[in-house]
């Protein structure tokens, strides 16, 4: 069955009372940084057996079980970049995968490289917060800037050079995970689109992901299907979750919804996920069909009223998440 779960980032393990509120409103399975594990960032990407279940213990406490753990993209940005402490940070990787594999864990996320990255103020486009229905706000962007071509800055990484590092990554970590069972998940460029202000991109459609997983054939390399991404791209995301459904990829879903589409509009807006143009009961449907068993998580978090914190939002969320998935596949039983 299709379970609901969260990301969450390290401050949450200094919140108790939240980690409380998310297994109350039902979420079982949390997707977490590796920030939040002891020594990951001072060793620059490298975590140890009793630091991650020092972790793992914690949110057992709380009911939760770690679902994905995700690499962050500033321990590989230098990957990508083809600084010369990558072999350090490969074998760093190795290493990491090798002690979350053997710790049970099911998924390990890894970071595409971003061009907003290389950006001050690291975003790939013009964002700003709208108002909706009650006045709630929500998350616009607009890339037509951004597209434009542009001569790429001095230090920027070429196509070519991006894909061959990416590989480099997978081919430390993933015969790693596939000894252990676990698989790897790529997220997609958010803005999906091939280049920002002249720095390219090369994860943005599925004819890239495609590509990925001929370079990678391995059958525990698949995506973190991010529907919301997927459909700013312009292309179906009920075609998508078919091919990679059935091609046994989808290993993790962020159940967003949006507003218009890159191609059509060249900007498109975040909303909450009843308001967007796709009727997302069609999408659980969908991933239903396929046999999809993993997670579905709301992801973004909008802005309600009285709700510094978003958790009014989460509940709403993942209220609606659980009234879809009853209906599709019936409630869950002990």
């Amino acid at each position: 069955m299709i379970k609901i779960g969260t990301r969450i980032s390290p401050d949450w393990m200094e919140r108790p009372d939240d980690l409380a509120f998310l297994k109350q409103i039902g979420i079982e399975y949390v997707d977490i940084t590796l920030d939040m594990v002891d020594g990951y960032k001072e060793t620059g990407g490298r975590i140890e057996k009793d630091a991650l279940e020092k972790t793992m213990e914690e949110l057992d406490g709380h009911g939760l079980t770690i679902e994905r753990a995700n690499f962050l993209s500033a321990e590989l940005m230098p990957v990508y970049l083809g600084d010369e402490s990558t072999p350090r940070i490969l074998e760093n990787a190795e290493h990491t995968s090798d002690v979350l594999g053997a710790a049970g864990i099911p998924l390990l996320g890894v970071q595409i490289f971003s061009a907003g990255q290389m950006l001050a103020g690291g975003q790939a486009g013009e964002y700003s917060w709208r108002e909706g229905r009650g006045d709630y706000q929500y998350l616009h962007i607009d890339v037509r800037e951004a597209m434009k071509d542009y001569p790429p800055p001095e230090g920027a990484p070429t196509h070519d050079e991006l894909w061959e590092r990416l590989i480099s990554i997978y081919q430390a970590v993933t015969p790693v995970a596939e000894t252990h069972g676990m698989n790897v998940a790529m997220h997609g460029n958010d803005p999906p689109i091939p280049s920002v202000y002249g720095i390219p991109q090369i994860l943005y459609n599925q004819a890239a992901y495609d590509r990925l997983f001929r370079e990678v054939p391995n059958p525990n390399n698949g995506v973190t299907f991010c529907v919301g991404t997927r459909y700013e791209s312009g292309e179906d995301v009920f075609k998508m979750i078919k091919d990679f459904g059935e091609a046994k990829r989808l290993f993790h879903v962020h159940f967003r919804n949006v507003l218009g589409t890159i191609p059509a509009n060249g900007e498109y807006s975040e909303v909450a996920p009843d308001e967007g143009d796709l009727n997302m009961a069609d999408v659980a449907r969908a991933l239903h069909e396929v046999d999809y068993d993993g997670v579905i998580d709301y992801d973004h978090v909008m802005r309600l009223i009285n709700d510094p914190d978003g958790k009014r939002y989460i509940a709403y969320c993942v209220g609606y998440m659980r009234g879809i998935l009853n209906a599709i596949q019936g409630p869950k039983t002990a």
